[in-house]
């Protein structure tokens, strides 16, 4: 069999999304509800946190310069931003903390909820494992063989973001921030790049691969993944 073309494509889109609770320490919370996935989606905006390296010169009494240093830009963190009309109770109460409003129903379903209360100075908002799937695509089609690319990002933490009422659809948005997280392994879903490709693969801090794997269908209703990775 001839070796495949190294995949070299564009990221279009954004389809679908998928957060998973997780403990304080990184692994898959044991709980119930613990999964939610999203279909849709107005963006994901994925930016780097630099911080800037020390820059300093040497100048001499004749104001002439008689030596510099740049030290390297690190990177701290990604900042991530979720915007989507969807107004779920799973997926906001998974995000920030908030306590969640059941119906009365034979089996409850999540009609609303209550925003979380301010954190004190030992609390943090809940830990979430962030992935998404964008299109990988090649000339004006999508790829047949590799037809997603799959972000990960193993560890994030979540505070809302700023929601516009108006004669309009609201999009509302969600802030986070990653963090590298070493318990996540290759994720519980049998999705991830050690399970599609065999190979170790440390995405502790994040990272994205070519996938023929379809992305999770979407729900708007909690779900529960063992607690296993």
């Amino acid at each position: 069999m001839a070796q495949r073309d190294t995949p070299c494509g564009i990221s279009l889109g954004v389809c679908r999304l998928r957060i998973t609770l997780l403990d304080d320490l990184g692994a898959v919370d044991s709980g119930p509800d613990n999964s939610y996935v999203l279909g849709d989606l107005v963006s994901v905006d994925v930016t780097p946190n630099i911080e800037t390296g020390t820059d300093t010169s040497l100048i001499g009494g004749c104001g002439c310069k008689i030596a510099s240093f740049k030290a390297p830009d690190t990177l701290k963190r990604y900042d991530i931003v979720i915007t989507t009309p969807i107004m779920s109770a799973g997926l906001e109460s998974m995000l920030t903390g908030g306590t969640v409003l059941m119906d009365d129903s034979a089996i409850p379903v999540p009609v609303g909820m209550s925003f979380p209360t301010a954190l004190g100075c030992s609390e943090e908002p809940p830990h979430i494992a962030l992935e998404f799937w964008t299109k990988h695509w090649v000339d004006d089609a999508q790829d047949p063989i590799l037809p997603w690319i799959h972000w990960e990002f193993p560890q994030s933490l979540w505070q809302k973001g700023q929601t516009t009422v108006q004669n309009d659809f609201a999009q509302p948005a969600f802030n986070g921030f990653s963090r590298k997280n070493d318990a996540w392994g290759d994720g519980p879903y049998g999705d991830g790049p050690e399970a599609t490709y065999g190979n170790p693969f440390d995405i502790a801090t994040g990272g994205w691969f070519y996938t023929p794997t379809d992305p999770p269908d979407a729900d708007c209703d909690l779900a529960t993944i063992a607690a296993s990775s």
